[in-house]
């Protein structure tokens, strides 16, 4: 079998979500010497996409006759690899957009990190085979025992190794969602640094209106643009807090980085999905602003208790090799359907 593996960045250079999946998808199929190509030119028996930007290439492989899966609600922190919005306080709920649905209804299998995020898609009247597949993640990228890789982030940044450290990966849009609770939590421990980490390079209104965040925050309040890989592994494996401060459903492929990382996870309740987080067992979890402050305050002062290492446990039973088994599985049986359709 020969897999196309297809996310094409709007950049040229990214290391956001999309990016990220899409290597632990190759290097799942590279474990188990299954042949993958990001080609569309190539000969390929299958194909697997991740972002509903390429509905163009979708089309384009359904018109080869190949079946297409897609992977869904892995990658919400990266804006090119995003299928929700968060449609504002109120409701306090993420919903598909009308692209994602689009795309979506044109696959022949869409597979999601859990349960609760297939039927998010269900809600939405997705009609189209769904199953949950936990991604993998490589712990060797995330070797605590190289002291070399850990100063990176320092190097680069030129910040103190005595503050703790906190970072955020999200997204900069028009609401701000999470960042003014970034900045608040930020007040409240002045003695760490606090790094917001997502696409600094968007529309005039929206950076315009983040400049002012900008301005109204603490000293140890950093803004930075998605940074190359090393540099942010280097940022995981120092962090004392891996925060998720906003209202939309949170990134899988972030959240079993921190895991991994044995960073601690302090998240908004309502940006998980059921079944990923649990609190007191592998994060913290707050449903209000100022309990996300208070948590992010005591963890750091060492009033509560880490649960790093039942989160590092976890993701150590889903190793990139079981994956890669996985998606072999939903590919035969993608092949297979699509197949008996033609019959």
């Amino acid at each position: 079998m020969k897999v196309l593996v297809l996310f094409k960045p709007n950049k040229k250079y990214d290391n956001f979500e999309g990016t990220r999946m899409r290597k632990s998808i190759k290097g799942a199929l590279e474990l188990l010497n299954v042949s993958h190509t990001d080609s569309k030119v190539d000969y390929f028996e299958i194909a697997h996409l991740v972002s509903p930007e390429s509905e163009k290439e979708m089309d384009e492989i359904k018109e080869y006759g190949s079946p297409v899966v897609v992977s869904a609600l892995y990658t919400e922190d990266d804006p090119t690899a995003s299928y929700l919005e968060y449609k504002g306080k109120q409701d306090k709920a993420s919903i598909l957009t009308s692209k994602a649905i689009k795309f979506l209804n044109k696959a022949d299998m869409i597979l999601v990190p859990c349960e609760a995020a297939g039927d998010i898609l269900k809600e939405a009247g997705i009609e189209k085979p769904i199953y949950p597949c936990f991604p993998g993640v490589n712990l060797a990228r995330f070797d605590f025992s190289k002291e070399e890789e850990k100063e990176i982030f320092y190097r680069y940044y030129r910040e103190d190794k005595n503050k703790k450290l906190v970072i955020a990966v999200g997204e900069y849009n028009a609401r701000m969602e999470g960042i003014s609770s970034f900045i608040n939590a930020a007040k409240k421990c002045p003695n760490a640094i606090f790094y917001y980490i997502g696409r600094l390079k968007m529309r005039n209104k929206i950076s315009m209106r983040l400049k002012r965040f900008m301005k109204t925050a603490p000293k140890n309040v950093k803004f930075i643009d998605v940074p190359p890989d090393d540099i942010y592994r280097s940022a995981l494996l120092n962090a004392d807090v891996f925060m998720i401060p906003g209202y939309k459903k949170a990134g899988v492929t972030s959240i079993i980085e921190a895991m991994a990382a044995k960073t601690q996870i302090i998240a908004r309740k309502q940006t998980n999905f059921n079944g990923i987080l649990e609190d007191g067992v592998n994060a913290h979890l707050a449903e209000f602003s100022e309990t996300l402050t208070s948590l992010t305050r005591d963890y750091l002062d060492g009033k509560i208790k880490p649960t790093t290492l039942q989160a590092y446990q976890q993701i150590c039973n889903h190793s990139l090799t079981e994956y890669g088994e996985e998606l072999m599985k939903y590919y035969q049986k993608a092949i297979e359907e699509k197949v008996n359709r033609r019959l």
